[in-house]
């Protein structure tokens, strides 16, 4: 019996994409995605090359690329309906018309290499049932969350490995990395280790029209949850009465006005110009306070130059609102903030990884139901004797 021309299309189009979850499935698990990892100090200028094309796997990304191709959100798209049914616009502007591939990166900035047991940089094969959310694990998860993102978008992605830097909390590490990556790429977008893109098929391009991020924007951030603690009252407020904003999302351009920022954010600890600002070396919340005590009021005089992201599109997490105090039903609807409930980071992403899959097999069966979908037609009533 022949097979119509059709169906060999349809058998094609699914042998094709199930090679390349095959070969997703084997670069992830099998280690073979190598991306370089920088050191930063007083010398990252230095330390740090670009080499494009900087995607570690360019094919890898293409194929990435093409099986999210008939899910991706288009640039210029005017709204995005989740699978909840839920719709968002983008708030009527189109500051952004085209893909902007490797002008964005992506990277993911931390002291620590998650390289042992199930890490990303372990070129054993990862056990994801064994996956941890918390730790390593959790960096592993949520890499793999962004590195994902980048591939489907075409954008770069790095993974800073940076050192400590002495009288510092932590999270100052990553100021000196954006800084640096800013003279490279047009925008720097950088989220913790327990933050997750919650629809990866929808590209940062739209979501900067939504949130009126133009190309006069130095620094886009999120406003942080508020959080009630018995005996320090609201600890999300700084000392003006703001509510302050979160730098677990950081999203940086590249303009002269920028670069001044980023110089007065990082030096503000030397207090030669912010008398006061030396406590925040090592004292919670560290370089976030910093930002909504200080920078954020001298560095926005156009009032576009900062733009506050709203707390339930880039913050949170659903049920996240009466947690340890916490009163702002902060969702996360595009990125979601795990800061309190860290193990839900995992199931998040495999979450994230299965819908835009799902509605790729979806769209398969709708578009070939003529040739997958067999009817039978109905049996003939028996007559009794």
């Amino acid at each position: 019996m022949s097979i119509p021309s059709s169906t060999h299309r349809t058998l094609s189009v699914f042998l094709v994409s199930l090679v390349i979850l095959l070969l997703l499935h084997c670069a992830f698990h099998a280690g073979s995605l190598r991306v370089p990892i920088q050191n930063v100090g007083d010398g990252a200028a230095s330390a740090y090359q670009d080499k494009r094309p900087s995607s570690p796997a360019p094919s890898l990304g293409k194929l990435v690329s093409e099986l999210y191709k008939p899910i991706k959100l288009p640039t210029t798209a005017t709204n995005y309906t989740d699978p909840q049914g839920e719709t968002y616009d983008n708030g009527g502007r189109t500051h952004w018309k085209k893909p902007m591939g490797h002008d964005i990166v992506i990277v993911d900035i931390d002291t620590r290499i998650p390289k042992g047991e199930n890490g990303v940089f372990n070129p054993d094969k990862m056990d994801w049932t064994a996956v941890q959310s918390w730790g390593p694990g959790l960096l592993s998860v949520a890499h793999m969350n962004h590195f994902l993102y980048a591939q489907i978008h075409g954008y770069d992605y790095k993974y800073w490995h940076a050192q400590k830097m002495e009288g510092h909390g932590d999270s100052w590490i990553k100021l000196h990395v954006i800084r640096e990556l800013l003279h490279k790429h047009r925008f720097v977008i950088f989220m913790d280790g327990d933050a997750l893109i919650q629809h990866l098929q929808v590209p940062l391009e739209f979501l900067f029209n939504r949130w009126n991020i133009s190309s006069g924007t130095s620094i886009a951030m999120p406003i942080d949850t508020q959080q009630i603690r018995d005996g320090e009252g609201n600890i999300s407020l700084d000392s003006k009465g703001e509510v302050v904003l979160n730098a677990g999302v950081i999203m940086a351009q590249n303009l002269p006005h920028t670069h001044d920022m980023m110089r007065a954010w990082i030096e503000c600890p030397t207090e030669l110009r912010y008398p006061g600002c030396g406590r925040w070396k090592d004292t919670w919340s560290h370089e976030q306070r910093v930002f909504s005590e200080y920078i954020r009021y001298d560095y926005n005089p156009n009032g576009n130059n900062i733009v506050k992201i709203p707390c339930t599109e880039a913050n949170g997490f659903p049920g996240i609102v009466g947690r340890e105090g916490v009163i702002d039903d902060c969702k996360g609807e595009f990125i979601r903030h795990f800061t309190l409930e860290k193990y839900v980071a995992k199931t998040s992403m495999s979450d994230g990884i299965m819908q835009t899959l799902a509605e790729l097999l979806q769209k398969n069966f709708a578009a070939n139901h003529k040739q997958i979908l067999v009817e039978e037609p109905p049996r003939a009533q028996s007559s009794k004797a």
